[in-house]
């Protein structure tokens, strides 16, 4: 189980946003939930929303590197998390820890920054703060994860 919850633990990693049609980018706070479950030992998928100066909706997908033993909490995560919406795709890139509460569950907390976008969002860039929860004890693995930052086009 232990390995399991150091697997998806990165997933609870990182994520920006999109925009709806009519809204117009310029920038400004936004927040960003997703909620996930692991694909494989390296990779997730799920639902994102984002609110704020942008609002969209859509998946997303990421895959996770563990930096270190997955035994000792807590276990740091790199990520790259892309998410897609009905504008276009934001690539979001991050590291978080881990650190567990009880066999099966664990909490996150990370940074992440835009590293790419297309459609609508070619010019965003990013940055913020990441936290969440992980469930290891469901089947699949989950999590509900929560981004903050300001984004700018």
């Amino acid at each position: 189980m232990r390995t399991l919850v150091a697997v998806f633990t990165p997933l609870a990693a990182a994520l920006i946003g999109c925009s709806d049609a009519t809204s117009s980018l310029t920038g400004g706070l936004v927040e960003i939930t997703i909620e996930q479950a692991l694909t494989s030992q390296t990779t997730s998928a799920g639902t994102f929303q984002m609110s704020g100066s942008v609002v969209d909706a859509g998946s997303t997908i990421e895959e996770l590197t563990f930096g270190g033993p997955l035994d000792r909490s807590p276990v740091p995560v790199t990520f790259v998390r892309t998410l897609t919406g009905r504008q276009g795709t934001l690539t979001l890139r991050g590291s978080a820890r881990i650190s567990f509460t009880s066999p099966t569950v664990g909490t996150l907390d990370g940074e992440w920054t835009v590293e790419a976008a297309t459609g609508q969002y070619a010019a965003m860039r990013g940055t913020g703060t990441l936290s969440g929860r992980a469930d290891f004890g469901t089947t699949p693995p989950s999590a509900s994860l929560a981004y903050s930052g300001s984004v700018k086009k």
